[in-house]
């Protein structure tokens, strides 16, 4: 399951959103050197696990091309038409690899079922051995780099594309035992069954791109804890004496963050607005890719139009 929603704590200097392209541009140089090695490895061989490691190369390679075109979409600034930036550029995509990856898996699993139907020896076994060990490698490297630029820019699109790349791992790991099962004399059909396997995992797969995507799209709030965070942050200033109305989302590598705030009543618009900034400031320590929004309340008068969700509001 994806987890760009939850937000780790980082300073302002570490929310660097354009690491995001830094990190589409590895992904798409490793998966290049990976479709072509297996690609070579697979007409040697014939195996279907080769086969399955390629296609889901293949789907990589269509995957990191949207992941990066709609991360450079997402970085574009806020304009009059899109006056709360591009950022949910990243949800739709998410749901276009989705669609990509599910076809792959159907695709895949058919040929499996007809080479279980059908069984062809396979060949090659030191090279797809070899190959196989390259990718893990090349995988484990660019994950690790995913990793590091997802602690500066929490995009939905890098964690689509580290979980792809993660899941590779396995399956390389996979075909290496099914290749060794068949060099030393196992049946046959060990191969196909491995490429079935792995065409169900990209259908789990399917399901937590698609539903990170659909979260991003319908605002849905950010996690409990993640909530809670920001309402012990605002309550610790003394001024601020409650809060209400507490409305969160993600939109591509930003959050947006809004609330009401009570001060006392006799306060200067001035001296209440100082209050508000102070809170925003403490905010942005913590969630330095937030856009805040806060509303004022004198004490005791929280009630307004704007906002009416049953067990929300009070």
């Amino acid at each position: 399951m994806l987890s760009v929603m939850k937000q780790q704590d980082s300073s302002p200097s570490e929310f660097q959103p354009s690491f995001a392209l830094r990190a589409g541009y590895a992904s798409i140089a490793t998966v290049s050197v990976l479709i072509v090695i297996k690609a070579i490895a697979f007409v040697f061989s014939g195996s279907a696990g080769l086969l399955a490691s390629l296609l889901d190369s293949i789907m990589d390679g269509v995957v990191s091309a949207i992941n990066f075109l709609a991360i450079r979409e997402s970085l574009k600034p806020a304009d009059k038409n899109h006056r709360h930036g591009h950022g949910k550029i990243e949800g739709l995509a998410a749901l276009v690899q989705a669609a990509f990856i599910g076809g792959s898996a159907v695709f895949l699993a058919l040929e499996a079922i007809s080479r279980l139907a059908n069984p062809q020896e396979v060949g090659a076994y030191g090279l797809g051995i070899v190959v196989m060990a390259i990718s893990i490698v090349l995988s484990m490297v660019l994950v690790a780099y995913q990793k590091y630029v997802m602690r500066r820019a929490p995009s939905l699109a890098v964690e689509a594309d580290s979980a792809h790349y993660s899941s590779d791992i396995y399956v390389n790991a996979g075909v290496i035992i099914a290749l060794l099962l068949q060099m030393f004399g196992a049946p046959v059909w060990i191969d196909s069954l491995f490429a079935l396997g792995v065409a169900a995992w990209m259908a789990r797969m399917v399901l937590g791109i698609s539903k990170g995507g659909i979260d991003m799209l319908l605002d849905r709030e950010l996690p409990k804890e993640t909530r809670e965070k920001i309402s012990a942050l605002v309550l610790s200033d003394a001024r601020v004496h409650g809060m209400h109305d507490l409305r969160t989302r993600t939109v591509g590598m930003h959050i947006n963050v809004s609330f009401d705030i009570e001060v006392d009543s006799d306060l200067t618009l001035s001296v209440a607005h100082g209050i508000a900034v102070d809170v925003e400031r403490v905010l942005l320590q913590s969630f330095p890719n937030a856009e805040i929004m806060i509303h004022v309340d004198p004490l005791g008068e929280p009630e307004d139009h704007r906002h009416r969700v049953p067990g929300i509001h009070h």
